[in-house]
């Protein structure tokens, strides 16, 4: 497990430089309006559903649903 965390790290270390754009031009607008309008709504919902689904699969703990035990009565009869 200390393996795989440090890779997913790693890789998240590598690729942060890369996620840069260029800078922003001194005087210009940071275009912020451009950015609201991308139409990117479907990943936060996405990721939000995406959340919620492995809550549900973590709590779930993956047995069935509680059967009350059956119980079977014998009654014995005694004859002349």
């Amino acid at each position: 497990m200390r393996t795989l965390c440090s890779f997913v790290i790693a890789i998240g270390m590598m690729g942060a430089p890369l996620a840069q754009a260029a800078p922003l031009a001194p005087g210009k607008p940071a275009g912020v309006k451009a950015a609201q309008m991308t139409g990117k709504e479907w990943l936060v919902l996405g990721g939000i559903a995406a959340v919620g689904i492995g809550v549900a699969i973590a709590t779930s703990g993956g047995r069935s649903s509680n059967v009350p035990a059956q119980t079977i009565t014998v009654t014995g009869a005694t004859g002349p």
